[in-house]
């Protein structure tokens, strides 16, 4: 069910939240053997007491535009902050849930954000690693590089299996043409054998 705007001011009786959610870009997941995520601006807007009535989408232009309020408390506390792009924390198999918690609330919102920090960001994760913290980032640029190579493996093996695909197409094409060439050269020969039957001599009285 739509929630649709009207000129009694229908929109002041909706709850409209902006709010950021990373999406999973899949294909840029699969290249580099590891979950890839974006984070996007999203709007979600319901009426009060009815459940049926719920959007929760992709915030576009005609959004900001209708809900100006709304929109503005959104920028103001996000601020320019753009949505990160990469694997996100909760997903790094090397921390538990309650270190992502943590993590995230000192701005680590990726495992590339710790494997690329500087000593002095290095220096806020503190305790939160469970270990001394340059160990803590080389594991995250050991998990960066064992899924970039896994991802070149998986390229590699995807290739070589599209070049066997192509052969094995190609020598099944070259098959039938020479089959069908066989074909043809017997029944050139056995036009060419096959003895001519000629007709009998009229002899004119």
């Amino acid at each position: 069910m739509g929630i649709e705007s009207d000129s009694t001011n229908a929109d002041s009786r909706l709850a409209v939240q902006f709010y950021k959610r990373s999406v999973n870009q899949e294909a840029e997941s699969i290249a580099a053997g590891r979950p890839i995520f974006k984070e996007f601006d999203f709007v979600r807007i319901l009426v009060p007491g009815d459940s049926l009535s719920e959007i929760d989408t992709y915030a576009a232009e005609s959004h900001k535009t209708r809900f100006p309020i709304q929109w503005a408390n959104y920028q103001n506390k996000v601020g320019n902050q753009e949505g990160f792009v990469g694997t996100p924390i909760e997903q790094w198999p090397q921390v538990t849930r309650s270190q992502a918690d943590e993590l995230r609330g000192l701005k680590f919102y990726t495992v590339e954000a710790i494997a690329n920090c500087s000593d002095q960001q290095l220096q806020r994760i503190g305790m939160v690693a469970g270990m001394s913290t340059h160990s803590f980032q080389q594991k995250a640029k050991a998990y960066l590089n064992l899924a970039s190579n896994t991802a070149d493996v998986a390229k590699r093996e995807e290739e070589l299996q599209a070049l066997r695909e192509e052969n094995a197409k190609i020598k099944a094409d070259t098959d039938a043409k020479i089959a069908e060439m066989q074909v043809q050269m017997a029944n050139i020969l056995a036009a060419v054998a096959k003895p001519k039957t000629r007709k009998p001599k009229v002899v004119e009285a």
